[in-house]
């Protein structure tokens, strides 16, 4: 049948189509188009020609997603009459407004790149662009080639999935300094920004409140005022207050996940952070102590990414991590979100990334249901009842698939509750709650069966499918989800040599990994992961580095340098405003800490028993003697009884307050330390343990003192008395919430218990009263509260006892010569009157002052180690 048309191809300027290369021949191959098809012939080449990697002499069918190529190297140029008419459609990508795709990036040419869509696959095609089109690794620079949705392609230094490419109506990805932002101007003369249906732009995201901003113009100028947010307004990364500040064109504005860019030009157009962060690490590394862990580190994670982290043990992947969470800070370099330095700007930079520490960041305690809703009321605005919180909480579990597990308690990491797979999903879920733009996760997959590994990383293709930046340090991980990668980074650090990590590699996971690292892979061999890992210690990882370095482009930044956007006029939030969130949290940790007494009944139940057993144990051991009748020969015995009630009973208080706080900071440390990086307040942290351990002291002090005063037939006054107890017990929880915030773990916490109880008990001054101690000792136990709690209880017991004339051959402290007998009270014995007992009154004044001194060391030691 003869052709309907025919093109010769070769480097002869007399053939249809010219291709000037040194291995091209003449009149190289001829393509004919019959009917609906097409076939290529090879004319006698010398380096021959080739379909989809074999070599042909003869007439051989071809279509366009085909791989022809004159020699091996230079793919067959298509008539471009024919490539038009072929395809059902053509998407046309470039930095210029009228492409299907808008790529607005510095290394996108105004016309870069277009895909033809045809009846059998995808074709993607260069547009002569400046810096080239490449596929599945920086370096492979491509004139055609077919394209599929598995494949990444390079714009430059720009990697987008093809699979954002072959969707339908994609959005802008990018402009210079991170993600484009809309515009955002007036249409009126004001407009009310918020979640609120009556607001002029309904913004429907978890983190913007119902009346969150306004804008407006006045005069020349525009004005932006926060309206009481509960995440805040900020402009160019610093949060407002609610006096207004001025907006100029260009100038940033934040709500909650929402980024706008300030205009006078255009209509305002939402843009949800989700899909559109670009994070940029420039030259990272990080010393810890005298060791550098990780340095020179340059990587840039574009949106719908899914990028995986790959090294040996202690090869600082975790370090990195929490380098470009904003958790920990560069000692060189600089991490950007957008453009926007995070660790110079964590106003609301940080608020659109989620992160997922290695460990658990939920109570064992809790339901699955419960852990969500107080993580999403700590998280969203709205308040503690808002509706919002529970619609946002059961769209999360549906889509986890953690819907039937609402109300079954967390448990354990070692068994007894949801499993490992549901545990991880759990632990995603918080931070699904506020809608981040971009997920940090360390080490997801660690623990679980390779069916639950696989689950975890096929919902993370997903997410990030959504539009998302994922980020995730991953070892070893099986084939299949290996393959869910979009790319993947390499940290190499030679063992035992004090040298830091380098980054060995960066560029797409399956296969360009695998070739980077074993380019002589035998065929036929099944490829794995683990021959990334087997391969790094053949070379040293300066090595490693730098043959990557020669492979690839260097990373190419759109932003500038410095990343920084201008100094802001803003002003710090109101009084009112830090009141009111730290109000919001407060009571939200309050519900959170009583839900999680109430679920772990057995160690409440412990705690609420101490009480009870105790009294009843210093009413039998002391009780008689301390309620016996006083009489001339009983006083001296009847006063020692009556000082041993009141030391035990003033250092019960203070041991309750202690035991009772020893876990509470350290057994939650790694929940504290994610809430923190979403904005909880340390203020109101502080005060929802206090508010709770202070009930159950206040309760301990009631049932202690109710049951020792009548059992021991104390006559002190219950009201004082009771407040010494419960300001001895308040001292007591700040001891030990002082103990677990420095503690590292649970077991040192409570091997520090000893070094509190001894002296407590050594320098109280009831087993050797305090006048009789060396003088450097002396002084010491005015630092113990069991020592004011004592004086305070017995000073208020000896005022209802009868007093007593001792004779001049009974030797007392303090004792003046004379002729007659001096009048001593109970408290004589440990607290001369006249030389060292200072009251009741002073004991408290003495005991509230501890109190704020540790609340102050408590939050010292807490901020210290909010960057460790």
């Amino acid at each position: 049948m003869a052709p309907d048309r025919s093109w010769i191809i070769g480097a002869d300027p007399g053939c249809d189509l010219v291709v000037d290369r040194p291995t091209v021949s003449g009149r190289h191959c001829r393509l004919e188009r019959i009917g609906g098809g097409y076939r290529v012939e090879d004319l006698g080449s010398t380096n021959g020609t080739f379909v989809n990697g074999r070599l042909i002499n003869r007439l051989t069918p071809v279509s366009m997603p085909d791989a022809i190529t004159l020699g091996l190297g230079v793919p067959m140029p298509w008539p471009v009459d024919e490539r038009e008419d072929d395809a059902r459609s053509v998407i046309r990508i470039g930095r210029d407004p009228d492409n299907d795709v808008v790529l607005d990036e510095a290394v996108v040419s105004g016309r870069h790149a277009r895909i033809l869509l045809g009846g059998r696959g995808a074709v993607i095609e260069d547009l002569g662009s400046s810096n080239g089109t490449s596929l599945n690794a920086p370096g492979r620079r491509i004139d055609r080639a077919p394209l599929s949705a598995s494949d990444v392609v390079y714009f430059g230094s720009l990697a987008v999935p093809a699979a954002r490419l072959l969707s339908s109506g994609p959005p802008p990805i990018g402009e210079p300094g991170g993600a484009d932002r809309p515009r955002l101007t007036l249409s009126a003369p004001a407009m009310v920004l918020g979640r609120g249906s009556d607001c002029d732009r309904v913004l429907d995201e978890p983190t913007i409140s119902e009346h969150h901003a306004r804008i407006w113009r006045s005069g020349g100028s525009a004005y932006l005022e926060d309206l009481g947010s509960s995440n805040g307004t900020f402009l160019n990364g610093r949060r407002l207050g609610r006096r207004p500040v001025t907006v100029r064109t260009g100038d940033v504005i934040g709500l909650g996940s929402c980024e706008f860019a300030a205009s006078i030009e255009h209509d305002p157009a939402r843009r949800s952070s989700p899909g559109r962060v670009v994070v940029e690490a420039r030259g990272v590394g990080v010393d810890l102590g005298r060791s550098t862990v990780i340095d020179g580190v340059s990587m840039r994670l574009g949106p719908s990414a899914l990028v995986g982290l790959m090294g040996p043990s202690g090869s600082g992947k975790t370090t990195l991590l929490r380098a470009l969470v904003g958790d920990t800070r560069p000692s060189r370099g600089a991490v950007l979100y957008n453009g926007v330095d995070v660790h110079e700007h964590d106003g609301g930079a940080r608020r659109g990334i989620g992160y997922v520490p290695q460990d658990d960041v939920v109570h064992r305690e809790l339901t699955v249901g419960q852990a969500l809703r107080f993580s999403g009321r700590l998280r969203m605005p709205g308040g503690a009842n808002g509706p919002e919180v529970e619609r946002r909480v059961r769209s999360v579990l549906g889509r986890l698939g953690l819907s039937d597990t609402e109300r079954v308690p967390i448990g354990p990491a070692e068994g007894g509750g949801i499993s490992g797979g549901q545990r991880k999903r759990v632990n995603l879920a918080i931070e699904l709650l506020a809608d981040p733009a971009a997920l940090m996760l360390d080490e997801p997959t660690s623990g679980l069966s390779s069916e639950d590994a696989l689950m975890v990383m096929r919902l993370l293709r997903r997410l990030a499918d959504e539009g998302r930046t994922v980020f995730l340090t991953i070892h070893q991980p099986g084939l299949d989800a290996f393959r869910l990668l979009d790319d993947l980074a390499v940290i190499a650090r030679d063992a035992g040599s004090g040298r830091p990590g380098r980054l060995a590699y960066y560029g797409p996971a399956y296969p360009g990994a695998l070739e980077f690292f074993e380019p002589d892979a035998k065929p036929g061999v099944p490829p794995s992961s683990d021959e990334i890992l087997r391969a790094l210690p053949r070379q040293p990882a300066d090595a490693w580095a730098d043959r990557f370095a020669r492979s690839v482009p260097p990373v190419e930044f759109a932003s500038s340098p410095s990343g920084r956007p201008p100094e802001p006029p803003g002003v710090p939030p109101t009084a009112a405003d830090r009141l009111r969130h730290a109000a919001s949290q407060w009571y939200t940790l309050v519900c959170r800490n009583l839900a999680i007494k109430a679920a772990d009944r057995g160690n409440t139940l412990a705690l609420l028993t101490q009480a009870p057993v105790i009294a009843i144990l210093i009413v039998l051991v002391f009780g008689r003697g301390a309620a016996a009748e006083t009489t001339g020969e009983s006083w001296p015995e009847v006063s020692k009884m009556v000082g041993s009630t009141t030391f035990v009973l003033g250092l019960s208080a203070l041991w309750f307050g202690c035991s009772g706080a020893i876990r509470e900071i350290v057994g939650e440390r790694a929940v504290y330390r994610r809430e923190r990086m979403s904005g909880l307040g340390l203020g109101p942290y502080l005060a929802s343990k206090f508010t709770v351990l202070g009930a159950i002291g206040l309760v301990q002090s009631v049932v202690l003192l109710a049951v020792v005063h009548a059992g021991s037939g104390l006559r002190g006054p219950l009201l004082p008395m009771f407040g010494l107890l419960l300001l001895s017990a308040l001292v007591g929880v700040a001891i030990g919430l002082a103990i677990s915030a420095a503690s590292r773990t649970t077991e040192v916490a409570i091997a520090l218990v000893p070094l509190i109880l001894l002296p407590l008990l050594l320098l109280g001054g009831s087993l050797r009263p305090r006048h009789d101690l060396p003088t450097p000792i002396r002084q010491a136990s005015d630092l113990i509260p069991a020592r004011w709690a004592y004086e305070g209880l017995l000073t208020l017991e000896a005022g209802r006892r009868p007093t007593w004339r001792p004779p001049a051959s009974v030797d007392l402290p303090g004792r003046r010569p004379g002729p007659t007998p001096e009048i001593r009270d109970m408290a004589e014995h440990s607290f001369p009157g006249r030389t060292e007992r200072m009251g009741p009154r002073a004991s408290a004044l003495a005991l509230a002052t501890m109190l704020v001194a540790l609340c102050g060391l408590i939050a010292l030691i807490l901020r210290s180690r909010d960057g460790a």
